[in-house]
């Protein structure tokens, strides 16, 4: 049973228009605008629902307003949004992709081809609200950049940028660098034993270990809270209070070291020529390889695909992957030892001890840029996120520009000196116009206009995290983590379908699935047979007479095979016997 109430009214009453009998009695002959449509049935009995056609000139005013027939504007759409739709697309569509004889999956393919396209075209909209934008060194007309040193690069910037720029003179290097995939912690590590984790704003620090033992290399993990150290024989684990929580006792003397975030693999190489993958989240060993090529004299992995470059002592670099026991791919680069390399989308830079640096376009596997340092041989590279390449050689340290869009630059675009001092590391800070470089007294930052990404995705690293955002990431990262079978050389090929892998696996079912049903059918029962055709007898002469027949056609094949062994061996002795007697009377002729 429901009650109805009666809404409420205001208490003060609305005053009483009186209103003409004329005009009240003239309220029930109201005509009906032009714009209400009429729902009468049609000859086959369904409502037409089509809209009067509006003559021109029938609204307010001839030839004016909406009387005039004017039509809704067309939308247009944005000049470069294909081109930043390319941008954010996610490797080759699937929408061309046809699918036969399977109408679920064709389904599955066709929404995943729509979700695709509608993810790239919102991150390409979204473009419009990042307003910040990375810029480089504007000069004047004739002014050349790499005279300019950092104290004019500071006096010319804010605050906040002249706050990046330090220098630690420590007598504990040289000093190796390294920074979390946010750049929000820096941690360095010395020759002698001195390793330090500071926050790159505050620049607080986190811990500082005395190790009194020969430090390699450092990598911080998935966030700052670990961190791995190369030491003379072992790879040890400490946390951000400076506790060590693990020692790697599988693989001695390590070199150098490096992390997959995607993947939260540890990756090593030592000086025996071992490379290991070590699953940080359970702890494991994953692979091993030997690349049986001496000492690796440098590794940089590639953030496209996961594929590790590893440089050796007689100028070759090798790519490799955790389920593949060779390399995939083996290159020869330099003419003398592989110092350092660094890789950057497609493209690889390497450098040499024959004082070369090359830079190598990894789709063709070819020589794209050969440079020439002068004075020492470059010591370290490191790419930026924006393309921007530094190299340090002995006391130099260059930043060079545009290497990977145009022609072979003819000057580099910022350049700094160390004097009585030999550079050891050079890393660009994530999101950041910042280089940190490592070098025989100490380590600091230097000002790198235009080497940082602007814009960053929250959701990947963000420089600005808080403890609660940081814990959330963690979990999701462990959630997502990828498989080591799925690092490749070609990442797109995930989720592919090989078709001549499909052929052969349909070929040797078919194949299967005849020899299963001639066996099943020679081990069928007879069928049993009245008026006496399913006597004793009668039974042992038709098993005899199948059994017989199965013999003969196992013979006629392998009559038929001998027949073509012995017609191709006599077509071989036919053209030996030809070419003799060719032979023989081209001689007499001589003759």
């Amino acid at each position: 049973r429901t009650s109805f109430k009666k809404p409420r009214t205001h208490s003060r009453s609305l005053p009483s228009i009186a209103m003409p009998k004329e005009k009240a009695a003239g309220l029930g002959k109201v005509k009906p605008p032009e714009e209400v449509i009429r729902l009468d049935l049609g000859d086959d009995g369904e409502v037409p629902l089509e809209r009067p056609a509006r003559t021109k000139g029938s609204g307010k005013g001839e030839g004016k307003g909406e009387g005039k027939g004017r039509k809704d504007p067309k939308t247009k759409a944005h000049k470069g949004l294909r081109e930043t739709m390319q941008k954010y697309s996610r490797g080759a569509s699937s929408k061309g992709l046809k699918v036969k004889g399977d109408k679920k999956l064709a389904t599955k393919v066709k929404q995943r081809a729509k979700a695709d396209a509608e993810a790239a075209f919102r991150l390409a909209k979204a473009e419009v609200l990042q307003t910040a934008e990375s810029g480089y060194i504007q000069t004047e007309s004739n002014e050349d950049t790499r005279r300019l040193t950092q104290q004019d690069i500071l006096d010319s910037t804010g605050v906040g940028v002249a706050r990046k720029h330090f220098s630690f003179n420590v007598p504990y290097g040289p000093y190796n660098c390294s920074f979390t995939r946010n750049g929000q912690y820096m941690l360095a590590g010395g020759r002698k034993g001195h390793v330090a984790l500071l926050h790159c704003d505050s620049m607080e620090l986190s811990c500082e270990l005395y190790l009194k033992e020969t430090v390699r290399a450092v990598q911080p993990l998935h966030n700052h809270l670990m961190f791995a150290v190369a030491q003379r024989k072992y790879i040890f684990i400490y946390d951000n209070q400076g506790v060590e929580l693990h020692c790697i006792k599988m693989q001695k003397h390590p070199l150098h070291l490096d992390f997959l975030p995607y993947h939260y693999l540890l990756v090593s190489a030592g000086d025996k020529g071992e490379l290991t993958y070590r699953d940080t989240s359970y702890g494991r060993e994953v692979a091993e390889h030997k690349t049986r090529l001496g000492p690796t004299t440098c590794m940089r992995q590639n953030p496209k695909n996961a594929v590790m470059h590893l440089g050796h002592t007689k100028g070759l670099v090798t790519l490799w992957t955790p389920t593949v026991k060779e390399p995939v791919v083996k290159m020869f680069c330099h003419s003398a030892q592989v110092t350092s390399l660094a890789v950057h989308g497609n493209y690889m830079v390497t450098a040499g001890s024959e004082s070369k640096w090359k830079v190598w376009d990894l789709r063709m596997y070819k020589e794209v840029h050969n440079m020439r340092t002068f004075g020492h041989a470059p010591s370290s590279i490191d790419v930026s996120m924006k393309g921007l390449v530094s190299i340090g050689h002995g006391s130099h340290f260059e930043v060079w520009k545009d290497l990977f869009s145009t022609a072979k630059p003819k000057r580099p675009y910022i350049t700094e000196e160390y004097p009585s001092r030999m550079i050891d590391c050079v890393r660009f800070r994530p999101y950041e116009d910042v280089c940190a470089v490592g070098h025989t007294e100490g380590f600091g930052n230097l000002v790198v206009p235009g080497a940082g990404v602007a814009n960053f995705d929250s959701f990947e690293a963000n420089p600005f995290e808080t403890k609660n955002q940081r814990r959330e990431r963690e979990v999701q990262t462990l959630l997502d983590k990828l498989q080591p079978d799925s690092i490749m050389l070609d990442p797109d090929k995930i989720g592919g379908l090989n078709e001549t892998v499909v052929k052969e696996w349909k070929k040797e079912a078919a194949k299967k699935a005849a020899e299963e049903a001639k066996e099943a059918a020679k081990n069928q029962k007879a069928t049993k047979k009245m008026r006496g055709r399913n006597k004793v007898g009668n039974r042992m002469k038709r098993k005899g007479l199948a059994e017989g027949k199965g013999q003969r056609e196992k013979a006629k094949d392998r009559d038929g095979d001998e027949d073509s062994d012995f017609d191709d061996e006599d077509d071989e002795d036919d053209d030996d016997d030809k070419g003799t007697r060719e032979g023989g009377g081209g001689g007499g002729g001589g003759g």
